[in-house]
This record gives C-alpha cells, structure tokens and sequence, in this order.
C-alpha cells in the first residue's frame, strides 16, 4: 500500500470515529450497536465486529475486498456482506446501520414501508422500505441492496435503519432523518389511536 492510499485509509477511519460518537451522542443508536463503512476504491472500510462506536480508535476498523469475501472479513462487522453488497448494487461510498428505537418500533408496526408524514421527511428522505432477513445473511444483503438502489434508507424489520449516501455526511443525514421521521409517525399514530380509543370509549 503506497503512502497516500495510508493516509486516505487512516483519513476515512477518523472520520468514521467521529460519526460513531455523533451517532451514539444523537441518540441514533447506543454504543455496542451499529456499524459504519466508507468506499474507497476497491476496498470498504469498517467497523469491526464487537467495537463500541463512540469509543473507536486505530485498530477498530479494518479494510476488506469490495468484491468478495477474505479473510479480513471474520474480524470486520457482522454486517459486512450488507454493506459490500450495497457498494456492489449502488453508487454509495458510505453506508451508516444503526439500531435507532422509533425505526426499529415502526418496522414492526408497519407492513412493507414507513412513509414520513412530517415536511423535511417528505421532502429529503422520502419512504423508508421495510426489508426482512436476519442480520448478517445474504437475504439481508439482498434486500437492503435493493430498497437502496431508489431509496435513501430502509430499516431492517426489528433491527434498524440503513442509510446510504456519496459521503459520510449524507450517510449520517439520512439516517438522522429515518429516525425522527419515524419518531414524528409513531407519535401522532400514537395519538390518533389514543383519540380514536378515547371517543368510542366516551360515554353518550
């Protein structure tokens, strides 16, 4: 490895430690859970498996192939196979998984799509497909890939949002908006079934 592509690894490790601490300080997802990648080349970036995201240092991201497995792989995130399936399928450079409560909540409230009702979701993010598989597997992998070829961010039913852009920035933007988008719709559901339950309840 040449001397600039060193700096450029170590460049996207930092800056892949910085967005694991606003991760976890926003509240998007708490510290052993989550994963980030970053393109470069023909290789990804990553977090490894068991490192907590507000305390990543040297050492805590690791490079794999972009276009199969090594052997890197076994020390990288579980979630390894849904990101390169993703850089393989779009034109992402960074992807952002975290396990955010109201996008996990509404995953399994929703049947196939979470749709944002507040304005910068509607306009920004727009709607968040509903993907099934269990993390780490190729269905998963498939799925993801997939909603992310036309979408921003999808969440992984019962798991989390996975969001996708041209840069860590877009990455962590789109996956912001997944969660309060889907915070806002869990809200005012909430309060709609409540006002709903509360009127066929009051008395004539």
């Amino acid at each position: 490895m040449s001397l600039d592509e060193q700096n450029s690894v170590q460049a996207i490790a930092r800056d892949i430690a910085r967005f694991g601490k606003k991760l976890v300080s926003s509240g998007l997802t708490s510290s052993r859970f989550g994963n980030i990648s970053a393109r470069l080349g023909s290789k990804i970036v990553i977090t490894c498996t068991g490192t907590m995201l507000d305390e990543l240092e040297n050492g805590q991201t690791v490079e794999v192939d972009l276009n199969g497995t090594c052997d890197l792989d076994k020390i990288a995130s579980s979630e390894t196979c849904v990101h390169r399936m993703v850089y393989q399928s779009t034109a992402a450079k960074a992807i952002i998984h975290t396990h955010s409560p109201f996008a996990v909540s509404m995953s399994l409230l929703e049947n196939a799509i979470v749709k944002p009702i507040d304005s910068e979701g509607i306009i920004f993010l727009g709607d968040m497909p509903i993907v099934e598989g269990h993390f780490g597997t190729d269905e998963l992998a498939r799925n993801v890939s997939t909603a992310l070829v036309s979408h921003k961010a999808c969440i992984a039913r019962g798991h989390g949002v996975f969001a996708a852009g041209k840069n860590l920035v877009e990455a962590y933007t789109a996956a912001s908006m997944a969660e309060h988008s889907a915070q806002v719709k869990y809200l005012v559901d909430a309060y709609r079934n409540n006002e709903s339950g509360w009127a066929q309840k009051r008395p004539c």
